[in-house]
């Protein structure tokens, strides 16, 4: 293959995705919690499930098919799929789903750009009830380049937030089966996070955990520590994807406090980071009212 920087094919800029109506069904709230290690009784609730509430994270169950529409793409967009990887993840929660809701999910390409070696692509994603928008998030792809430039990784990696006050800190354990389990769950079937041979084929050292699994076990420390146990709380949540997670392997995430804005919603930066206490969530911020 010829080392050429291919960028990314901006014809594609502003094209649109949807998918759905999808039920918010009981017993996926439920697989999705267990998933991802919780054990609030919020999200497992066996009644009838008008007191059953998601884990923030569970609408990211909406979205492998609008990521399968993007791959279909991939070959016109010059999207290299083998090289793209999870790079930052937002959500922004407007309001509570409960099991009954149907969903509808719409995606927009919003920016296309080459920074170094790497192509970036950001997608504006809302989850409806209707007309109403209960969940926004903004999804960030990194296609790398063929020549990583070392200069530049360093630099990234030494990024820092500014770190007040510690309010929580917890460790979660990463289960030999995590990745199999959140696939089944999520819908996010990547091979890479179940087949170590695949993953290996991949460039990587063993089969990873899915980006979108850290997230959820860094915000269980949130929802936990710090909301009484209350999801709803939770107004938003963002995250960089600095390192891949392998499985078998305990993680560590630290809660700093960031003071509160004028309107009273409470701000916190955050981190997660490995056995070898390398970050694998940086940059993190979230806001949650109360």
């Amino acid at each position: 293959m010829s080392d050429e920087i291919v960028t990314l094919n901006r014809d594609f800029l502003g094209k649109e995705y949807s998918t759905g109506p999808q039920l918010v069904e009981p017993e996926s709230i439920r697989q999705y919690a267990l998933a991802t290690n919780e054990k609030n009784p919020r999200y497992l609730s066996k009644g009838r499930g008008t007191d059953l509430v998601p884990p923030p994270l569970y609408p990211v169950v909406f979205l492998p098919d609008i990521l399968r529409q993007l791959v279909d793409d991939a070959e016109g967009m010059k999207l290299d799929i083998l090289r793209v990887v999870h790079a930052e993840h937002r959500m922004s929660w407007r309001a509570a789903l409960h099991p009954g809701d149907s969903i509808r999910t719409t995606a927009k390409i919003i920016n296309m750009e080459q920074r170094g070696v790497n192509d970036i692509l950001d997608m504006q994603i809302q989850c409806k009830r209707g007309k109403s928008i209960v969940v926004e998030m903004r999804y960030r792809l990194l296609a790398r380049g063929k020549k990583a430039a070392r200069d530049e990784k360093t630099r990234e990696s030494a990024q820092v937030v500014e770190r007040g006050r510690v309010l929580a800190k917890k460790k979660t354990v990463v289960t030999g089966d995590q990745g199999a389990r959140y696939a089944e769950a999520s819908g996010d079937h990547n091979p890479i996070h179940i087949s170590d041979e695949i993953a290996r084929s991949a460039g990587l050292p063993s089969a990873i955990l899915q980006g979108l699994c850290t997230m959820a076990l860094a915000s269980q420390v949130l929802v936990d520590e710090l909301l009484g146990g209350d999801p709803t709380r939770l107004k938003s949540m963002e995250v960089r994807f600095s390192r891949p997670v392998l499985l078998n392997q305990s993680l560590v995430t630290e809660v700093y406090d960031a003071g509160i804005k004028e309107n009273g919603v409470h701000v916190v930066h955050f981190e997660t980071r490995d056995e070898k206490d390398i970050p694998v969530l940086v940059n993190g911020i979230a806001e949650f009212i109360g």
